[in-house]
């Protein structure tokens, strides 16, 4: 109760009353999101949304800490100065990708400057450490050395952090698939008060913030975008979660739970490599932005941007349970992979269908 509740309707407390004085913030100095060729909206939108997330997050993990302490609750923790060193050096790499997120959303940054960013970012997980020395039978491997695991960490972090920022072109569509990412990364940490306490903290900030992205009306200023802070915060928050769980400190976690965890984020990550391997067989660099992500996709079948939202967080979620229901049969974690993969293409081979009938319905 106090690791869920407690932060969850703080952070949804606090979130509802610090989004709307961000937004008349940003209506008041005119920091906006303008719409161009690659973007759904066609007014200016305040894009500053994601300046709360860490703020809030802080807030939530310090105050229930303080209370867990002053109240006399159990804090008998195995390891607690490691764990806490953890914590610590895990916010001051969130603090350097929402620093960046922040340049980025007022003034913009190229990408090379976001990736130095991410793999400083990234290198303190290692540093504290840190980082995956068992894949738990994905690829048929278990325990990695050290200098695999680390340089692994690395490319996760980035990548996850990565995929997040770059599914975030729907109204929701990030916000929805993190809510359910966290929903179920909580539900797992059961026991790990520091985890469940992040995970549902951040589920209330996320709330409150996706209301506002989806139903906030553009016309009376309601609307808001979480931008580069918002999408770098969350990508990196949940590649934490997935680390611990490929560590030395994820013993607690059953080891099923790494490909459990992957899966939260199978959509953005496999669309990341589509698109990808589509730019560089057009001899098109893989770091520029296009219009061929998967949002981008459903967009092109005629359905509407709320809809593109809705089916790619069932998506998500159907892959989630599908993966849980394969571990609970006890399939090995290289074939509920292998599964997830097979959903995702036969998913974006509909995709390409209705895309090809709605053009052709256009021409006839």
């Amino acid at each position: 109760m106090f690791s869920v509740y407690f932060p969850f309707l703080l952070a949804t407390l606090l979130g509802w009353l610090f989004i709307p004085r961000v937004l008349i913030l940003s209506h008041r100095k005119r920091l906006f999101d303008m719409p161009d060729e690659r973007k759904t909206h066609d007014s200016p939108v305040p894009r500053l949304g994601g300046i709360t997330f860490l703020p809030i997050l802080l807030i939530c993990v310090c105050m229930m800490a303080g209370i867990w302490v002053n109240r006399g609750m159990p804090f008998q923790i195995y390891g607690l100065d490691t764990i806490v060193i953890r914590f610590v050096l895990l916010f001051v790499g969130m603090m350097i990708l929402y620093l960046v997120g922040v340049v980025d959303d007022l003034i913009g940054v190229s990408y090379q400057p976001k990736f130095l960013a991410q793999i400083t970012s990234a290198i303190f997980f290692p540093l504290s450490g840190l980082w995956i020395h068992d894949l738990s039978g994905l690829f048929w491997l278990h325990e990695i050395p050290a200098w695999v695991g680390i340089p692994l960490t690395v490319f996760v972090v980035v990548y996850v952090t990565n995929a997040i920022n770059l599914i975030d072109g729907v109204d929701g569509l990030a916000a929805g698939i993190c809510f359910v990412a966290f929903l179920t990364l909580g539900l797992a940490a059961r026991g790990q008060y520091i985890l469940m306490i992040v995970a549902f903290g951040m589920l209330g900030i996320l709330l409150p913030f996706w209301a506002y992205n989806v139903f906030g009306n553009i016309e009376k200023g309601h609307k808001i975008f979480m931008g580069d802070t918002g999408s770098l915060t969350l990508g990196y928050l949940v590649s934490f979660f997935l680390i611990y769980m490929a560590s030395g400190s994820g013993v607690d976690f059953p080891r099923e739970m790494l490909i459990i965890g992957l899966s939260t984020m199978a959509v953005p990550m496999f669309d990341i490599v589509r698109v990808v391997m589509a730019r560089i067989r057009n001899h098109r660099n893989p770091f520029l932005p296009d219009k061929n992500h998967i949002h981008h996709k459903l967009l092109r079948t005629g359905i509407s941007p709320r809809w593109v939202m809705l089916i790619l967080v069932l998506v998500s979620l159907s892959i989630i349970l599908v993966t849980k229901w394969c571990v609970d049969l006890r399939i090995g974690t290289t074939w509920i992979f292998l599964i997830d993969v097979g959903i995702w293409l036969v998913f974006d081979y509909t995709v390409n269908y209705f895309i090809h009938n709605n053009h052709r319905l256009r021409y006839e």
